[in-house]
């Protein structure tokens, strides 16, 4: 077998491994990069419109043979770990000649970001999987894990060919809502490893303050207890443990969780595969503000809207019970707010990774609204990917998804293998 890392060998995003054995090739993830040559923020923007031939040139798209759109296909299928735009936010280059793999969940996902114009990935030749179900792709015997991770029903992927396995981690941790995956993977791992190709989002960062998701849950109930006022909170509307945590939260303290149609919308999409999701109509601890932006819009035009009604707050009623509310942060939500003049005795919990803030930091100072910031990393902290190591025990780890491949020695031993992006490298 071959591998080659076409991007995220050094970095974390724009993730994209490709596999080949014999006269097979698959590629796993097809990710939007995250940072530039320079290591800023990459702006997703700034690829609109551009042909294909001009995204290679610009090396946005990895010098791929056989993927694109226009070329006779060469690969048997992609892979998808799971539904952020890092892992799959190039798909809508690829050839739809090829199958791409994922789960229910990130297909839901998917589905909802291209509805509302998030991303221009048109899901077309897709073929779901069953976790821990084995599958055969050409020279290949791929079997999906369920992992624990901030994305809704990741996958890692334990990959077969030539009497050799391949175990990618993709993007997992240890302390979300579904731990027990991952307790459940260090009892009983694959056996035999040959490579396993890990994640290392954490290396290098303050790992100190190891924080659960289960803690979260508790800080947020606490705070929410503490103060009587007004409280935003920021979190993705895609990151469902998160949402289960500040909606357990509120049942805990008494107050009742003001959502926006889209993340209704998100969660509604999902009841299928998780009856323990959060819904619209769960009773007193739940309301939807139709916040008047492109996505309400965008469902009022297909009359999903509709369905939400019975959940609805206006923003009077909002003002009347200010200080038992909790409401989901959008930005058009706080503009309101702010132009009404009704930021004073506010708080605003911020539940995401702290490097978007100061995208956000002025307005709030603006408004002299405090901030706390309450977050639990979607990845796996070090002593984790340790003991990850340690259960599988396999015969050579290659660091991927992170800055710092050079430090996995230092945590994981000797056998580690650095392989650069677009190396060749013999398995």
């Amino acid at each position: 077998m071959k591998l080659i890392i076409h991007r995220g060998a050094n970095e974390i995003g724009g993730s994209c491994v490709e596999i080949q054995s014999g006269d097979s090739r698959i590629l796993v993830d097809f990710g939007m990069p995250l940072v530039n040559k320079n290591r800023e923020r990459f702006d997703s923007a700034s690829i609109a419109g551009k042909s294909i031939e001009k995204l290679k040139e610009e090396e946005v798209l990895p010098a791929i043979n056989g993927l694109y759109k226009g070329e006779k296909s060469a690969f048997k299928a992609i892979l998808l770990s799971h539904s952020h735009q890092d892992h799959y936010g190039l798909l809508s280059s690829v050839n739809t000649d090829i199958p791409v793999y994922m789960s229910r969940g990130c297909k839901e996902i998917i589905e909802v970001s291209n509805f509302f114009g998030q991303t221009g990935y048109d899901l077309k030749n897709i073929k779901t999987v069953e976790m821990w179900q084995p599958f055969h792709i050409g020279d290949f015997t791929i079997t999906p894990y369920l992992v624990d991770h901030s994305a809704f029903d990741a996958m890692a992927f334990l990959i077969k060919s030539e009497n050799k396995k391949i175990f990618y981690s993709g993007d997992f941790r240890g302390h979300g809502r579904k731990s027990v995956l991952f307790k459940k993977i260090l009892s009983n791992p694959p056996q035999n490893v040959d490579y396993l190709i890990m994640e290392g989002s954490m290396i290098g960062r303050d790992t100190d303050r190891n924080r659960t998701e289960d803690d979260v849950k508790i800080d947020i109930t606490s705070l929410l207890k503490e103060r009587s006022c007004l409280f935003f909170i920021a979190c993705s509307s895609q990151n469902i443990d998160r949402l289960v945590s500040i909606y357990l939260a509120c049942v805990n303290s008494g107050r009742i969780f003001v959502i926006d149609p889209y993340t209704a919308f998100i969660l509604d999409k999902l009841k299928t595969i998780s009856k323990n999701i959060p819904q619209f109509d769960w009773g007193k601890n739940i309301r939807i503000f139709f916040v008047p932006n492109r996505y309400t819009e965008k469902m009022a035009q297909n009359k999903s809207l509709f369905k939400f009604k019975s959940a609805k707050i206006t923003y009077d009623h909002m003002q009347q019970i200010r200080n038992q509310l909790v409401i989901k942060d959008t930005f058009l939500t706080r503009e309101i707010f702010a132009k009404k003049q009704d930021l004073t005795d506010t708080t605003l919990i911020y539940s995401m990774w702290n490097g978007y803030l100061p995208d956000v930091k002025p307005f709030w100072d603006q408004n002299n609204v405090p901030i706390v910031e309450i977050h639990a990393s979607g990845h796996a902290y070090v002593e984790d990917l340790q003991d990850f190591v340690k259960a599988f025990n396999p015969k050579y780890i290659i660091p991927n998804h992170t800055f710092y491949p050079e430090q996995f020695e230092r945590y994981f031993g000797s056998n580690v293998r650095i392989v650069k992006d677009g190396e060749v490298f013999a398995i």
